[in-house]
């Protein structure tokens, strides 16, 4: 969980700046371009974060439960919010605006420090998760399994370049 480095008495101040918020199965959590500033961490149920298609249309992305983080990115500072979330079950989530969480940060910057390396952890294996499931996506665009690709180098270093090599 990406507050595993915090101390009980951490995680309560932690705790103590955030809102309970209740929602129903099939109930909106975050709407894909809304602005927001705050994320929520999943205390009970499942939610779903998907992306919008088309009109009535949309992509799920991934299932999420109890200790993930969703709506981080809107925390930190983009400017809408880059997906939807769902809940798929009834769920609980305690929600932590950037208001509030600044003035925890502010009055014990250690607890900051942790949290926000906790952010970057889920973010970074997040990134790892996208970055298969794009190369998923290219395969099935083209038609084409894995194993049955051209030998395709990829330059992550540089800008997500790709270069086929027949």
């Amino acid at each position: 969980m990406f507050l595993d480095a915090l101390t009980q008495k951490e995680m309560n101040k932690v705790e103590s700046s955030g809102i309970h918020k209740i929602f129903k199965a099939g109930e909106s959590i975050i709407e894909e371009g809304d602005n927001g500033t705050s994320f929520s961490l999943i205390l009970m149920g499942r939610v779903e974060v998907r992306k919008r298609l088309a009109v009535g249309q949309h992509k799920s992305l991934i299932e999420l439960g109890p200790c993930d983080l969703v709506g981080e990115l809107g925390f930190l500072g983009a400017e809408s919010r880059t997906a939807s979330v769902v809940a798929v079950t009834d769920s609980e989530l305690l929600e932590f605006s950037r208001e509030a969480f600044q003035k925890v940060v502010d009055a014990y910057p250690m607890i900051g420090a942790k949290v926000y390396r906790g952010i970057a952890e889920v973010l970074a294996k997040r990134l790892t998760s996208n970055d298969e499931t794009l190369m998923d996506t290219i395969f099935w665009a083209l038609g084409r399994s894995a194993n049955k690709m051209p030998n395709i180098d990829i330059n992550i270093a540089n800008r997500r370049k790709l270069t086929l090599k027949q």
